[in-house]
């Protein structure tokens, strides 16, 4: 685990470092990302419902955008909330994220239409690719056997955790 959250807060970093020195990249990083990460994180090795979800999250801040295109005013952003949680329902996305990343629209103001859900869809390509390289990382031999070994570690380390 310690590797997938290392792994994770360097995609982190490296996403807010892009949209915070490269204008054209602003919108790359948003703070749901996190969210993403963690939530991905813990799915390494279901890289089919990770894809599910990367989806529903490009089709729910695509929503967030037409309605936010349509009109700015709270009625729009209600819509966007109750279809955006009637997909995650419909579909069984179970990733509350999807609908954070829904009303971005309403927070960040895009010039574009296409600018957030394209950034939005950049990132958790970015998001999806780690998690691939983790889970190919995870199953070389040479990982395995230092996980193995780090067992022992591990379980004598538990009680001081406990303690704390």
């Amino acid at each position: 685990m310690f590797l997938r959250s290392l792994m994770m807060c360097c995609y982190l970093m490296v996403a807010y470092w892009a949209s915070y020195h490269f204008p054209s990249m602003k919108m790359v990083f948003y703070p749901t990302l996190g969210a993403f990460c963690f939530l991905f994180m813990h799915r390494v090795d279901q890289i089919k419902d990770i894809g599910r979800i990367t989806m529903g999250a490009i089709i729910a801040v695509t929503l967030g955008s037409t309605m936010y295109a349509i009109s700015h005013g709270a009625i729009s952003f209600f819509i966007t909330a109750i279809l955006t949680i009637s997909l995650i329902q419909w579909f069984k996305w179970n990733a509350a994220p999807i609908l954070s990343v829904s009303f971005i629209p309403y927070f960040a103001h895009s010039v574009s239409f296409w600018a957030l859900p394209a950034a939005v869809f950049v990132s958790l390509l970015g998001l999806v690719g780690s998690v691939w390289l983790i889970g190919k990382v995870e199953q070389l031999n040479w990982f395995s056997r230092m996980s193995v070994a780090l067992t022992p570690l591990r379980t004598k380390l538990e009680p001081l955790k406990k303690e704390m």
